[in-house]
Parts: structure tokens; C-alpha cells; sequence
């Protein structure tokens, strides 16, 4: 018989092995490369790069995290796929660290929703298996929502230096991480934590220290911290961005995937008579599940926000235990997400609420728990595992036909390079699917030196 219980382990199996599949199958672009490019100097030739990626508002990312965690696994194994298995493995980090975190908050049912709605989501599987920077951040997530409930009750010091040492490493991954900062200085505002300020003074120091090396090359190239683009508050005035940006809540607990995922070819694995076929109906199933599981998103959202009844900013209630706590945390959440967007000085883009995916899907599994007690636990368990099934072949069709998980084909990542690098060999990316070469006027990597060393 099936139980919420089997559901939930069945779900995290199935998510795990249809990662590696993507880890295994991962291509790389020019995000990718440039991660590669930090993380061979480093493995390879003892360099620490001591900022990250360039950012699209800008500058580059501060830090030298992202050197860090893609040289380490590189000096493992020499392969461009050694930093995903890292990511790989942080994923299941994140989940290890929610369902235990979660587990007094949410009913059997909701537990098994949880493993759905977020274990097996296709926003976080394809996150999973691929090399880019906010697919680092569900663990950061995770950590944050964990370290949060740690404070709920009294301040704890190894609670707030942890949370305050995620807020800064994760920073160094990725921009969007302001999301998180913001929602924990709401949840310290209206009294949902209690801050140890010795805790957060040691994070704050042990996060500086982190930073130290990119403090000097800022000195020596301002350039390196610039940021433009845009304008304060470009989504409160022209509301279309800050819209844009909130859409994503109802998207990440959804099939609505983001556009890019889904230019399916699927003629390299099935041949091109049944991609002619496969990849529009491909295409087509997907857009009618997506607004069939954001309509469903947008019921549960209502639903949980209306049983609420109360202010967003309301102070927490100690007789409403874990789960009051938690509603609260989502409340407050999406709070910081409306500020945040409204306050962005650019679009907000799909990856920047990778941050958020947890708390995200929490209406949602609260939604499905709610059906639970409406109709029976077990008939909804198997509506559940039915609801599981379409997302795990949603999962199988990026592996499939997705543009990060094949070479070649429509809408393909490779792009020309106007030279060669020993990296490209050393890491086994022309082994993999082969780069076009010694291109004049080619795209190259911002820190890979061009020379035949």
C-alpha cells in the first residue's frame, strides 16, 4: 500500500537519480566557462581568482567562493562535470537539512508534498545538474530557514553566526542573496529570531575575512565593484519588473518552466523523425501543465494566505508553535520578495528567486495537506504519486532534449572561441562536445589567460 511515508522516500530516490543523470549529461556555456576558467587556475596552477563571475548590472561578484568551490573538485577530478557533483551533493544538503527542519511543522502528507513539490521540481533537478551560481544557493536557503528556527525561541550564538556566515557566503555566489537579508532583517524586526550579537559580530568578522583578498583587488581595479545598470527602484515606478520578479513564487512550485529549459531537440538521443514530433508536443504538454500547476499555485497561495487573517507584519504568536512560526516565515517572505523587486534597479530574472525556492513551494505543500483533510489522506497520496510521475517525465524530457544537457542541436550553449587553452583538453570539454576554436572575434573566458601553456 501506498503511504505519504514511501511516497516521500520513493520521491527522494528518483530525484537523486535523475540528477546525476544531469550531472552526467551536463554541458557548458559561457557562465560555465568562466567558473571553469576560476576554478582551473586554481587547481591547475595555484591561482586564486579573488572575485566571481561578471554580474549583468555590472562589475563582478565579490569573493573568491566561487574559485573556491569549483578548484577544489577540480583537483579531485579533472573533468568540467567535478564542480556539479559538488552541487549535486549540496542539494541533497538542502533537503537533508528541510525535512529535518520542517518535519515538526508539517503532517506526514505535507512532508511527502514537500518531496514533490520540491525534491522532484524541475527547477531545482535541472539547478542540480549543472554548473551556474544560484544553483548553489538552495543549500544557502535551506541553512537559512534552518538557523532561523534555531533562534525562533532564544538567541543562540552558532545559530546566528551560522545564519549570518550563509547571508555572506552565499552573497559571494550570488547577488540575489539580498532576498534572504531581507527577510531576516524582517524576521528580526517583528520577533520571529533573537539574535545572539556576539554570534552575528563573529560572522560578520569571519565574512569579512572571506572577502579580504577581493578588498585588495578592488583597491588595485575599481572596476571590479562597479555596478550601473539600471536605476533605484526601477520596479516600484515601472511595475512590470517588480511583477515579473514576483511571478516566480507561483512559477517555482509549477511546471511553468523558464523559456530557455524548454527549447527541447531531442534529435541527438531519439533521431530527427521523433523529434519532429516529440519536441513541439514536448513543448505544448508542458505549457498546458504549467498554467495547469501555477493555477494550482495561485489557489494554494490564496488559501494559505487567507487562513492567516492577520497582518503580514504581525508579531508571532508562542501558542501557534512551529507551524504559526512557519507561516509567518513565508509571510514575511514574500514581503522581502515585493520589496526587494520593487527596490531592483534592473528586471529580476528567473534564478534570482533561487534563493527563495523553499519557502516558495511551502504554500503549496500546505495547499495539498489541506485537500488531505478534505478528501483522505490516501486519496490524495495517490493523486500525489500520479502528480509525481508527470514531474519526474518533465524531469526526464530536460535530460532528454534541454539545451544544458545536450551538445549541439537547436538553441545549443556552445558558442566560437577566438583561441585554444589546455583547459578546454584538461578538463575534457572538447572530449564532451567539441568548442569551435581559434575563431577571430570569438567569445573567450574573462579570466583565462590566452596563451599555449
Amino acid at each position: 500500500m501506498l503511504t505519504a511515508h514511501r511516497l516521500r522516500v520513493g520521491a527522494l530516490v528518483l530525484g537523486l537519480a535523475v540528477s546525476a543523470v544531469l550531472v552526467a549529461l551536463a554541458q557548458a556555456g559561457g557562465d560555465q566557462l568562466n567558473l571553469l576558467a576560476r576554478g582551473w587556475l586554481l587547481a591547475a596552477r595555484g591561482e586564486l581568482v579573488p572575485y566571481g563571475n561578471p554580474l549583468s548590472s555590472g562589475g563582478n561578484a565579490p569573493g573568491a567562493l566561487s574559485s573556491v568551490l569549483v578548484g577544489w573538485p577540480l583537483a579531485a577530478w579533472a573533468d568540467h562535470r567535478a564542480p556539479i557533483v559538488l552541487i549535486w551533493v549540496l542539494h541533497l544538503g538542502a533537503w537533508l537539512v528541510l525535512d529535518r527542519t520542517l518535519r515538526g511543522a508539517l503532517t506526514p502528507l505535507e512532508r511527502a508534498a514537500l518531496a514533490v513539490v520540491y525534491w522532484l521540481n524541475p527547477w531545482r533537478v535541472e539547478a542540480a545538474g549543472f554548473l551556474w551560481n544560484p544553483n548553489y544557493l538552495p543549500l544557502v536557503g535551506a541553512v537559512h530557514l534552518a538557523t532561523a528556527r534555531a533562534l525562533a525561541a532564544r538567541p543562540r550564538f552558532a545559530a546566528t553566526f551560522v545564519h549570518v556566515l550563509a547571508l555572506g557566503l552565499g552573497a559571494q555566489l550570488h547577488p540575489s542573496v539580498l532576498l534572504l537579508g531581507v527577510l531576516s532583517a524582517l524576521l528580526w524586526a517583528r520577533g520571529y529570531v533573537r539574535v545572539s550579537w556576539p554570534g552575528f559580530a563573529a560572522g560578520c568578522a569571519a565574512t569579512a575575512a572571506t572577502l579580504a583578498p577581493w578588498l585588495a583587488a578592488v583597491a588595485a581595479r575599481p572596476e571590479l565593484a562597479a555596478a550601473g545598470a539600471g536605476f533605484p527602484f526601477r520596479g516600484l515606478l515601472l511595475v512590470q519588473p517588480m511583477l515579473k520578479g514576483l511571478s516566480y513564487w507561483l512559477r517555482y512550485p509549477s511546471l511553468a518552466l523558464h523559456r530557455e529549459s524548454a527549447r527541447f531537440d531531442f534529435s541527438a538521443r531519439l533521431g530527427p523523425e521523433t523529434d519532429a514530433w516529440l519536441a513541439p508536443a514536448t513543448g505544448a504538454l508542458l505549457a498546458v501543465a504549467g498554467v495547469a500547476t501555477v493555477a494550482f499555485a495561485l489557489w494554494a497561495n490564496f488559501a494559505f494566505f487567507r487562513a492567516r487573517r492577520r497582518s503580514p507584519l504581525a508579531r508571532p504568536r508562542p501558542q501557534e508553535g512551529e507551524r504559526g512560526w512557519l507561516d509567518g516565515y513565508v509571510t514575511l517572505a514574500l514581503v522581502a520578495a515585493v520589496a526587494t523587486f520593487a527596490a531592483s534597479p534592473t528586471t529580476p530574472q528567473a534564478w534570482q528567486m533561487m534563493p527563495f525556492l523553499h519557502v516558495a513551494v511551502l504554500p503549496v505543500v500546505r495547499g495539498i495537506g489541506q485537500l488531505g483533510r478534505r478528501f483522505g489522506e490516501a486519496r490524495v497520496v495517490k493523486g500525489l504519486a500520479a502528480a509525481a510521475a508527470i514531474v519526474l517525465a518533465a524531469d526526464l524530457a530536460l535530460a532528454a532534449g534541454a539545451p544544458n544537457f545536450r551538445c549541439g542541436g537547436r538553441h545549443a550553449v556552445v558558442i566560437p572561441l577566438r583561441a585554444a587553452s589546455p583547459m578546454f583538453e584538461e578538463l575534457g570539454l572538447q572530449r564532451t562536445c567539441p568548442w569551435p576554436l581559434d575563431r577571430p572575434g570569438g567569445w573567450w573566458p574573462d579570466v583565462l589567460p590566452e596563451d599555449p601553456e
